[in-house]
């Protein structure tokens, strides 16, 4: 009895260890990495010499260490898998004292560190199906409210065509009246503006809750910047902006409807030039690989604060004054990338500038030369 007494003690501890990392794993306050801190403090108690191991767990780029993981100790490693995929590896390492050979791990300390591998396993599989829910739960909410932003803004927009055009077309027959005052002329001519203005707006809100179809053509990046030079550069030159092309030469055709796309890059280049009040550099980027044709836009402005960059593209949400801007330009951008089959995103940095990538597919998915044929492209629903 009293030999078994040390082995029941050592059963006893592996136990132990293994039922409190079970609960580490099903408390939902604990953040990831906080579990992780946890479970390396409790992962020696279980082996025999508890204060001469290190334990050292790697997973995906991430690597945690606690003790002393000095080369040349004895090593016990397993791998942790999740997902049917190898993750990274749990290891201890025992030192030994310096005169003597470290001593040899037994059986159940190996099914022990066996066991942490499996959990560890189990604890990225949930945490990343955590978090996968709640991207899709994110992308529920979002949807619906695009669906009720738009129901509301086309019946908003539809109420106001009419009178906008009255008043429109009331201010432009009123500035032909002879021997208007001067006085009264200039303010006709900022009605007239505004007016114009109030009706870009309700033509964004009406493309954003439309979501029109697709004309089933191709286009070609390249030539949709230089069709759009002459609207660009004198934008650029009237606020000091330097303007950099870097156009891929044999640029392939992608499948689009090139007045969309036109609105993608104009947006894209107006968000850039209001980045830059005091003049900066832009630079317009195309380039083509196997798995697409990318459009850069990229500027040296004010760039975006961290906390709000996942919002730009929502509808309505501005960061300008309120006769700035309405919140729409990056929001239709995103909508015709989307219907276009492509992605975008945007790396930023305040005080340093901002750089939107836009990937769309291939025209027929085989060619990398300009000249596809329409025929080649279906019709987006």
């Amino acid at each position: 009895m009293a030999r078994e007494y040390p082995i029941l003690k050592e059963k006893y501890k592996i136990l132990e260890c293994r039922y409190r990392i079970a609960q580490l794993s099903l408390d939902p306050e604990l953040a990831f990495e906080e579990r992780l801190r946890h479970i390396l403090a409790i992962i020696p108690r279980a082996f025999s010499h508890p204060k001469t191991l290190g334990v050292h767990i790697e997973l995906d780029d991430a690597v945690y260490e606690s003790g002393d993981m000095r080369p040349g100790g004895h090593q016990l490693s397993k791998t942790i898998t999740a997902g049917g995929k190898r993750r990274g590896r749990v290891t201890v390492a025992c030192a030994g004292a310096s005169n003597k050979a470290p001593p040899a791990f037994l059986p159940r300390e190996k099914q022990f560190l066996q066991t942490v591998a499996r959990k560890l396993g189990l604890i990225i599989a949930a945490q990343e199906a955590r978090a996968a829910e709640e991207a899709l739960k994110e992308q529920i909410r979002h949807a619906d409210r695009l669906a009720t932003i738009g129901q509301l803004a086309a019946g908003i927009a539809h109420e106001l065509n009419n009178p906008l055009a009255d008043i429109l077309g009331f201010a432009q027959l009123a500035t032909n009246t002879p021997d208007l005052p001067e006085q009264t002329y200039d303010d006709l001519i900022k009605i007239v503006k505004s007016a114009l203005y109030a009706r870009e707006v309700i033509k964004k809100i009406l493309f954003f809750s439309r979501q029109p179809r697709l004309k089933q053509t191709t286009a070609n990046l390249n030539t949709l910047v230089k069709d759009w030079l002459g609207f660009i550069e004198p934008r650029c030159a009237q606020t000091g902006i330097h303007l950099k092309l870097a156009l891929h030469r044999a640029l392939p055709d992608i499948c689009g409807d090139p007045s969309q796309l036109n609105q993608v890059l104009v947006n894209l280049v107006i968000n850039a030039i209001h980045a830059m009040p005091d003049g900066g550099r832009l630079t317009i980027r195309t380039h083509a690989d196997s798995r697409g044709v990318y459009l850069t836009v990229r500027d040296t402005g004010t760039g975006i604060a961290p906390e709000i960059r996942d919002k730009i593209f929502l509808p309505f949400f501005t960061t300008k004054e309120v006769d700035k801007g309405t919140g729409l330009g990056l929001s239709v951008v995103y909508g015709i990338v989307k219907e276009h089959g492509g992605t975008i995103s945007v790396e930023s940095q305040p005080g340093r500038g901002s750089n939107f990538s836009i990937q769309f597919p291939l025209s027929d998915g085989r060619r990398d030369t300009p000249g596809t044929s329409a025929a080649a492209c279906p019709q987006t629903d």
